[in-house]
């Protein structure tokens, strides 16, 4: 099954290196994160929401991601890197014959891309997932 998994999840929930794919921006599998241009958005939109709703709230996060579009332009993204669509797919390759966690650094009280690369592995490839965190729509 394809999971998801915050790398603070990594030590507690006992995930063996085998069964982790960091998806996180400059650890190896950069066509399974987010532009630059996006996480710049993104960033701004929160930086401005936190102070009104508070530095690190989950609420300013979620309501960040979407003010700028953030599940469109990923998916976009993803979908129109053929790469990127391939190491999607071998993920939800390996997921069938045993339990592989998307590692980010977000908890399940903030939205995170890995949500939305385990929602397309679901679409587009018929993977098994498991959501445990938020999904903002």
């Amino acid at each position: 099954m394809l999971k998801e998994a915050s790398v603070s999840d990594i030590r507690r929930k006992g995930i063996p290196k085998e069964a982790r794919v960091l998806v996180n921006r400059g650890r190896g599998n950069d066509e399974l994160a987010p532009s630059d241009a996006l996480f710049r958005d993104f960033d701004s939109a929160k930086k401005r929401l936190e102070a009104d709703l508070g530095k690190g709230s989950a609420e300013a996060h979620n309501q960040a991601f979407l003010e700028c579009g953030y599940e469109r332009r990923f998916r976009e993204q993803v979908a129109g890197d053929p790469k990127a669509l391939a190491k999607l797919e071998q993920i939800a390759r390996r997921a069938a014959e045993g339990d592989v966690h998307l590692v980010c650094y977000e908890g399940p009280a903030k939205a995170c891309h890995r949500r939305i690369l385990l929602r397309m592995a679901e679409e587009r490839f018929g993977a098994r997932v498991a959501v445990e965190g938020v999904e903002p729509k």
